[in-house]
């Protein structure tokens, strides 16, 4: 009777201790990032705005447009991101109106080198009159569980006084020299994100749905600032080849 009873509850600790190592496991797969890099709206891979740690895998490329505006999507880019190696990666970005007049504007060019696991540089070369080059250091958690970044705006000419980071003290006014970004991911299932992003003067709050390695969603909020008073929202698509 006793070997008996003693082989019984041998069974019943071994399948509770099962059931908390599937609760783990499950636990643990729900909050993995997922394993492919989706671009921003400035080009390079990472969150909604702010480029991240992580790099596409060697040879692969990411293609994506979005649109952005307050009441109707006035404003949209394209982008094409491509890794050349296992720590570096190429963006070529391209904006234009939609609606009213705006004069034409020239490919922004970008660059990111992973230093090591949880550090990276990256540049933004922007030709367009009036917009300032931008250099930045990047650290965080991979996945962009968490991004923390300073940079500089570097002027060519002092007719130079935008950023596409950067903070500006009101409108009209020069973007400051120096600029701090920070972003976040968290992962709500397996296949959709909330990201956080503040990139100097905007903050967007995001949602990203990934249907597989292929296609994924965005979709996001810009909370009023210095240069916008109302809210604007973003849409757009990522495309994996």
């Amino acid at each position: 009777m006793c070997g008996k009873n003693s082989k019984k509850s041998k069974t019943i600790d071994l399948t509770k201790t099962g059931r908390k190592l599937f609760v783990v496991v499950f636990a643990f797969l729900c909050c993995l990032p997922t394993l492919w890099a989706d671009a921003t709206l400035n080009g390079l891979t990472g969150t909604m705005l702010v480029p991240g740690l992580d790099i596409l895998p060697p040879g692969g490329a990411r293609a994506a447009v979005h649109f952005t505006g307050v009441d109707d999507f006035n404003h949209a880019s394209f982008k094409g991101v491509f890794a050349f190696s296992d720590d570096a990666e190429v963006a070529v970005i391209k904006r234009f109106a939609i609606t009213g007049i705006e004069d034409q504007t020239d490919p922004v060019f970008a660059g990111k080198y992973k230093v090591r696991p949880n550090m990276a540089v990256a540049a933004m070369i922007d030709p367009n009159d009036g917009y300032k080059d931008s250099i930045m250091l990047l650290s965080g958690l991979p996945g962009n569980r968490v991004v923390l970044g300073v940079g500089t705006n570097v002027a060519m000419s002092e007719s130079e006084k935008k950023g596409r980071f950067g903070r500006y003290n009101e409108h009209g006014t020069e973007v400051d020299p120096v600029f701090f970004l920070m972003a976040a991911s968290l992962n709500l299932d397996v296949d959709t994100k909330l990201t956080m992003d503040y990139a100097g003067n905007d903050f967007c709050i995001g949602l990203r749905h990934a249907f597989d390695e292929t296609i994924s969603f965005d979709f996001g909020v810009f909370t009023p600032d210095r240069l916008n008073s109302d809210y604007r929202y973003l849409a757009g698509a990522n495309f994996g080849f």
